[in-house]
Parts: C-alpha cells; sequence; structure tokens
C-alpha cells in the first residue's frame, strides 16, 4: 500500500504564518509598552509615564485663490500639549516622540 506524499506548503500559507506572526508581536510589543507605561505612573521612582511639550500656535487659515495665511494665536499663542513617555498613545495623550517632531505643524481653520 502506497502513501499519498507530503504535500508541500503554499505560499498562501506561508504569507498567512508571517502576517500573523508580525500581528502577534506588534500586539506584544503594545502589551509591554502599555505595562511599562501603567508601571511607571504608579512608581514614579521608574521615570516619568507623562511630559509636556512646549509649542507656539501657528493658525492656518485659508484664503481665497487656494493659498493660506500663517498667524500665531492672538488667544493662545503658546501651550504646553501633554505627551507620554511611551511607543504608543496611552492615556488619551499621544507619544512624546511623535509630539516634538509635530509640535511646529500648523493648527488648521
Amino acid at each position: 500500500m502506497a502513501t499519498a506524499p507530503a504535500m508541500p506548503r503554499t505560499n498562501r500559507s506561508s504569507a498567512r504564518r508571517v502576517l500573523l506572526g508580525v500581528v502577534a508581536l506588534f500586539v506584544m510589543l503594545y502589551i509591554v509598552d502599555f505595562a511599562w507605561y501603567e508601571l511607571r505612573a504608579f512608581f514614579p521612582k521608574l521615570g516619568q509615564a507623562t511630559g509636556s511639550v512646549h509649542r507656539i500656535r501657528l493658525l492656518a487659515i485659508p484664503s481665497k485663490g487656494n493659498k493660506t495665511e500663517y498667524e500665531i494665536d492672538a488667544v493662545h499663542p503658546e501651550e504646553d500639549v501633554p505627551c507620554s513617555h511611551s511607543i504608543f498613545p496611552h492615556s488619551g495623550n499621544r507619544p512624546c516622540w511623535y509630539m516634538v517632531r509635530h509640535a511646529n505643524d500648523p493648527i488648521s481653520m
């Protein structure tokens, strides 16, 4: 009695396996980041969990002819934006590394 030859793995199942591995890695990274953030929030001796980024509020005001005027906000010209010292957003705050890079972006009106 002859046995059936083993079926080789297809590209589809390999791609699915790689995709599941990437998703699992992403989920584990988020869980570790969240746990480290919460530990620092409950035990301040481990380091600050939150911080702030100082920025000047620059308003982007659309005008005629697809042009944009830029003005500094007269009511609140400066502000400190809260952020979290983490890789992902936590507690409604964006990560500080993201806020530092986008602190000078104009605010669309």
